[in-house]
């Protein structure tokens, strides 16, 4: 990917995420991220925190509930807020994406923010997914403003 793109959200928003995840230990939690693109930019407006319905092991995968996926793409069609990416929590501690993570990444141009909890301490980091290739997932500059 050409250039760095950075990712901005409020803290406020991330602070919910932060919580999120601690609720969740020792699994991964999980949501669809809303906002808009815009060159270089990715603003996140909306988390929609979903059931992580994963087949398989909660601790260290997950999956957006279909129903979900489905119904936030249904309202961007009618106008609402775009679909820009995921995030998800590693309880394990590390804010990077795992092989299982890239693996998963069929997006292009996806954000993935991932907030990595262990020992009280929260870390985040944000990739995006390649528009070429989907599961590379390139990292980005992660931008909080207070609300």
């Amino acid at each position: 990917m050409a250039g760095q793109v950075n990712v901005r959200l409020s803290a406020t928003l991330l602070e919910m995420l932060e919580r999120t995840a601690w609720q969740a230990e020792p699994h991964e939690a999980c949501a669809l991220l809303l906002g808009e693109v815009g060159g270089s930019e990715v603003r996140l407006t909306q988390a929609v925190v979903t059931d992580n319905v994963t087949e398989g092991n909660p601790e260290t995968s997950f999956e957006i509930d279909p129903g979900m996926h489905i119904l936030m793409q249904k309202a961007a069609r009618a106008g609402g807020p775009q679909i820009v990416g995921v995030w998800h929590s590693h309880p394990n501690g590390v804010a990077r994406p795992s092989d299982t993570d890239r693996a998963q990444s069929v997006e292009p141009g996806w954000v993935w923010l991932i907030s990595g909890v262990r020992d009280g301490m929260c870390e985040h980091g944000a990739f995006r997914a390649g528009t070429g290739d989907p599961h590379q997932l390139d990292e980005c500059m992660l931008k909080v403003s207070s609300d």
